[in-house]
């Protein structure tokens, strides 16, 4: 199979990807909320950096063809604003202004009346998450007073937009040398940075699975999907995790963009039931964080991290369908749809 032979097919299982990617952040952070080393740690990674990797991935193919249909800026970016925003300000404000009342050590007044509870939810909104924190909320945590961790990979994702868009304007999309080219500089940068900074900057090489994604949309025509393809990019993978550092960045990143495009286009169709009452992977992605964190003060820090993916699972669910049924699929429904070129 193909790639180019798939990509305009919606019959896929991009929707149930995005889920499991989204479920294996959770269950990621629900050993690192209680100070276990997360699971895949032996391969020098995480649960949760695996599936934010999937995630980049997903969306570095989507964005690059989205753009191809339709290279409007305008519309680029109104499509990207509300797939994204709607939903974020929602969970913005109810942590704000519902949570955060409830689980705060500060008293009511005390929380009310500091400026950090006011422009929370605006600097969640303009994607400024980094030390967005609440008084009181979640301070004794192992992580801290991050409310919401997860979210620093939103604003690194509309970086990743904002690149595509820029190559888009000046017409470097259309050379496929200079895409391919950009894409293994990316990948060449992912090695080396991740030994050079912090493991927290270090996660940022996920722009290279993004950039490795979107070019693969110019070999499209080339790309095979094949199962034993996949097995051995699994392999190496797995492999991988015990070599160096940077070729560990290299492979995983390969190996997740290709798996990514296997699962979804290769395989039959899996795990449509989990999608069936909506799209809840970006709902569980926002949502779970704060969930987690609240049962973890709750419940102590000494539960056992799959207790509580037991409790935070079925909660984020609901909140992640009710997101998208009540906020997100709205706000899509006013995307702009691709003008039609002008007969010449």
């Amino acid at each position: 199979m193909v790639l180019g032979d798939r990509l305009g097919d919606r019959d896929n299982n991009f929707d149930v990807l995005r889920l499991l990617a989204a479920w294996a952040v959770l269950v990621s952070h629900s050993y690192a909320l209680v100070g276990l080393r997360e699971p895949l740690h032996q391969l020098d990674t995480s649960l949760g950096h695996v599936g934010v990797l999937i995630f980049f991935a997903v969306s570095g193919l989507l964005i690059r063809r989205s753009w191809e249909l339709d290279p409007s800026p305008r519309d680029f970016w109104i499509k990207r604003g509300l797939r994204l925003l709607p939903g974020l300000a929602v969970v913005a404000l109810v942590t704000a202004f519902v949570l955060g009342p409830l689980v705060t050590r500060v008293s009511l007044v005390t929380y009310f009346s500091a400026g950090e509870t006011w422009i929370y939810p605006l600097r969640i909104v303009v994607l400024l998450p980094f030390g967005a924190d609440l008084p009181g909320v979640f301070d004794e945590s192992i992580y801290g007073d991050s409310v919401n961790g997860p979210l620093w990979s939103l604003p690194v994702e509309v970086f990743a937009y904002l690149l595509l868009f820029l190559m888009g304007v000046v017409g470097l999309l259309r050379s496929r040398a200079a895409v391919t080219a950009l894409a293994v500089a990316g990948l060449a940068w992912a090695a080396v940075w991740v030994t050079v900074t912090s493991p927290a900057l270090g996660a940022v090489s996920v722009l290279a699975a993004f950039a490795l994604a979107a070019a693969t949309y110019d070999w499209r025509d080339r790309l095979v999907l094949s199962h034993p393809v996949a097995a051995a990019a699994f392999a190496a993978c797995v492999l991988a995790g015990f070599g160096p550092e940077w070729l560990s960045v290299v492979v995983w990143t390969v190996g997740a963009v290709y798996l990514s495009f296997w699962f979804a286009y290769a395989l039959p169709p899996v795990g449509r039931g989990l999608t069936r009452f909506g799209d809840a992977s970006y709902g569980l992605y926002i949502w779970a964080f704060p969930v987690q964190q609240t049962i973890v003060q709750v419940l102590g820090g000494d539960i056992h991290p799959w207790l509580l993916v037991v409790v935070a699972t079925p909660i984020v669910w609901l909140l992640a369908i009710a997101s998208w049924r009540l906020v997100e699929r709205r706000a899509l429904a006013r995307k702009p749809r691709p003008r039609p070129v002008p007969a010449t």
